[in-house]
């Protein structure tokens, strides 16, 4: 379902072919599902994030590295796969260059988050 919501963005960058998932995207989807099940509270709006990554092979050859975000207040379901969500994918194999190309973006939008913040159904 999340997947139809939230469009991949592809980008050609000097890693080759990637995708990017916004986000703030995933916040402004996720978040009201938190606060309605009582794992997140609007009266402080800080929202704790684990965001990890692992290289896969697909197939025989074709290696991919895979960075995900999962929201550490629900900490019962931290460890189910579907409570982790893709935001950055990318072929090749780990090493620190590729994933600063290939993170950039994801970065960006981390700092932004970090010092200003956003409006998720009128909470900062």
């Amino acid at each position: 379902m999340l997947n139809k919501l939230l469009n991949w963005s592809s980008l050609n960058s000097a890693i080759g072919k990637d995708a990017y998932r916004s986000i703030k995207k995933i916040l402004k989807y996720i978040v009201p599902a938190y606060i309605q099940n009582e794992k997140l509270d609007p009266a402080s709006p800080i929202i704790h994030l684990r965001i990890s990554g692992d290289g896969h092979n697909i197939r025989r050859k074709v290696k991919h590295v895979m960075i995900t975000v999962a929201l550490l207040d629900d900490s019962a379901k931290l460890f189910e796969p579907n409570y982790h969500y893709t935001v950055v994918l990318f072929p090749g194999i780990e090493n620190y260059s590729t994933l600063k190309i290939a993170a950039d973006t994801l970065i960006r939008e981390l700092q932004e988050l970090s010092s200003i913040g956003m409006f998720i159904d009128n909470i900062v």
